[in-house]
């Protein structure tokens, strides 16, 4: 990584919070969708994401995925998000809509 956050963080260990961050990123969560489960807004979601890039001296976040994968950094294998206790999960704003619009037949 040729960023002067690059030289400085490459090779720094990841903190608790950037290994959650990085984890959201391999399950698919926008940085939205983790910002919203971790409690935080979504550009602090990606300045970690951009802190965990540099770290790992990936060239974007796929790669950081990959690396951490490949290192065992993050495990393999997660449990689903709706078996896993750490994460909140709430209903999207169309899934409410939808459900509302969907008569119940007895």
């Amino acid at each position: 990584m040729t960023s002067l956050l690059g030289e400085i963080l490459e090779g720094e260990p990841l903190t608790p919070r950037e290994r959650e961050i990085l984890a959201g990123a391999a399950d698919g969560e926008t940085a939205a969708q983790t910002g919203a489960r971790l409690f935080l807004s979504s550009e602090t979601v990606k300045s970690y994401r951009k802190r965990v890039i540099a770290k790992l001296g990936a060239r974007n976040g796929t790669h950081a995925v990959a690396l951490a994968l490949r290192t065992g950094l993050l495990p393999l294998r997660r449990p689903p998000l709706a078996q896993r206790r750490d994460v909140r999960l709430t209903p999207t704003a169309s899934a409410s809509r939808s459900a509302s619009r969907t008569p119940l037949r007895g």
